[in-house]
């Protein structure tokens, strides 16, 4: 019998958490789960969050925190994922530490969360931003690196998401030039480009544009570099008009 979809979700989100319990030990155990990030506000979307001893523990007799990752977030790939589960360690972190990193119910993040952020390999914004404060932490360059097979699998496992329309509102705005991220780009719900190496039938992942120009990303497989995928050449019907040019899913 395979294993429920749900099984397999929350099996790779337990194995990510695992790996940066790994690298900081601080990082407690949490309770992990998923669903849709929406809420009952309009253009609300959530791609995770943490709340402290929301779960009772019977086996270990206390309580645990809850992680949750959105399937939205699942569908932007493991990079979103991962930067993701390391924003809501930030507030795991404090939790245990007794820090107050946040305001305002949560939505204001403080600079102690961005000392958090830096420390578990995200880099917030050079200013804070309007409501959220230094919420926007990106992952960077190194912390792909070091998540590299955590990336890998999650992306390989071609799990059940939720997939957001490109033009859905609930995204963030791109940040204001002269508040720009780590890479000049946007925020945790900034853009992927999806990608595929040159393998048959290809492997396919998403990447940040910044994450893609930054150095080429090789398949371990076939050992050619991940690139957008050749467009398709679709023959107009229409006089004089040149042939119009799609990208292929």
């Amino acid at each position: 019998m395979t294993a429920q979809e749900g099984t397999r979700i929350i099996a790779a989100l337990e194995s990510t958490w695992g790996a940066i319990q790994k690298h900081h030990p601080d990082v407690p155990d949490v309770v992990i789960v998923t669903g849709t990030g929406r809420g009952r506000r309009k253009n609300a979307l959530t791609w995770g969050h943490h709340s402290v001893d929301r779960w009772l523990d019977a086996a270990a007799a206390g309580r645990k925190a809850e992680l949750f990752v959105s399937g939205e977030a699942i569908a932007k790939g493991g990079e979103m994922v991962v930067e993701t589960m390391l924003h809501e360690a930030g507030h795991a972190l404090a939790a245990v530490r007794g820090i107050r990193d946040t305001s305002c119910a949560g939505r204001w993040h403080n600079r102690r969360f961005a000392d958090l952020a830096r420390e578990l390999g995200l880099e917030p914004p050079k200013k804070a931003q309007k409501v959220i404060g230094f919420s926007e932490a990106l992952i960077t360059a190194a912390t792909v690196g070091r998540y590299a097979a955590q990336l890998r699998r999650l992306d390989a496992a071609a799990l059940a998401r939720i997939e957001v329309p490109e033009d859905d509102k609930s995204q963030q705005e791109p940040q204001s030039e002269d508040n720009p991220g780590p890479r000049g780009g946007r925020g945790r719900a900034g853009k992927r480009v999806a990608v595929e190496c040159g393998c048959t039938p290809p492997r396919r992942m998403q990447v940040s544009p910044a994450f893609l120009d930054d150095a080429p990303v090789l398949c371990g497989r076939c050992r050619t570099e991940f690139q957008p995928p050749e467009p398709e050449l679709e023959l107009s019907l229409e006089r004089d008009e040149p042939a119009a040019a799609r990208v292929s899913s």
